[in-house]
């Protein structure tokens, strides 16, 4: 940016001062001054910095630092001190010679700015919360989907022992059927024998009875298996459709968390922007 070169032009910002105000889209104050006074103060609308034509410039004030230094002085004014904080803008204003003969500044009020500041941190804080939350979903969602996948193989692996106890069944019942068979041979041999084949005859009736009871235990055991692998069976594909419902239901927090992550970023970017106001 050029400098403010001659008397003429800190003399042409005095005769504007009240309208100068006007150019700028928030509400300011314009003091313009030379080396030793204040020469031309327009309030803002909403605060007033107590200035003074005539009265000496104030040492600790950006028009003073801006005039000794010699380069634009930008100083940040707290709301304790005038009720609205503020930012002063300052620019020197040179002679011919690159003599500082005085400065030309405005006060931007940060109210606003303040505000949009206030509400973004208090939306960034509850995004932070927001995405907290959802990451803990995500997490507790995705523990359910290994659950359920590990319950999925529990009730297939029990399918494959019911289906291994089967075979064990149906050999018990082939052994039954054999004993029976057995024991009828030896009961028609004990009764060709007669009384010397009374004795048999006990041993070969009490092997019929045995092998009838092994064939209905067995019946039984079979219906009871048959029963926990209808349940298993149930158990398996409700504990899938867990699982799947626990996957989506992850990869959906995980986006919602990534979107949150997003938007707390705008607003962090945002908040940059509003402080360079």
């Amino acid at each position: 940016m050029g400098k403010f070169l001659g008397r003429e032009v800190l003399d042409a910002y005095v005769t504007i001062a009240p309208c100068f105000k006007a150019l700028y889209p928030y509400d300011v104050c314009v003091t313009i001054c030379d080396v030793d006074k204040i020469i031309a103060y327009v309030p803002a609308d909403t605060f007033d910095i107590k200035l003074s034509v005539g009265e000496t410039v104030n040492t600790g004030s950006s028009a003073y630092a801006a005039m000794q230094e010699g380069r634009r002085k930008v100083i940040t004014v707290g709301k304790e001190v005038y009720g609205v904080p503020y930012k002063a803008i300052t620019e020197p204003v040179f002679d011919e010679n690159n003599n500082v003969i005085g400065a030309v500044g405005v006060g931007l009020s940060l109210e606003n700015q303040n505000k949009l500041q206030e509400v973004i941190e208090q939306f960034s804080s509850a995004f932070e919360q927001v995405g907290s939350g959802v990451q803990e979903i995500a997490s507790g969602a995705q523990n359910l989907a290994n659950i359920g996948a590990r319950l999925a193989g529990a009730a297939q692996q029990t399918s494959e022992n019911v289906k291994q106890t089967d075979e064990i069944i149906q050999m018990i019942r082939s052994i039954a059927d054999m004993s029976k068979l057995l024991g009828l041979n030896a009961a028609i041999e004990a009764a060709r024998a007669g009384d010397q084949g009374r004795g048999f005859a006990v041993v070969a009736e009490e092997i019929r009875r045995l092998a009838e009871e092994s064939n209905t235990s067995a019946k039984q055991v079979e219906s009871i298996l048959l029963k926990i692998a209808d349940s298993t069976k149930v158990i398996n594909n409700d504990t899938q459709e867990t699982s799947a419902v626990s996957q989506e239901q992850s990869s959906a927090t995980e986006e919602i968390a990534a979107s949150m992550e997003e938007l707390t970023a705008q607003l962090e970017t945002l908040n940059d922007f509003v402080k360079l106001l």
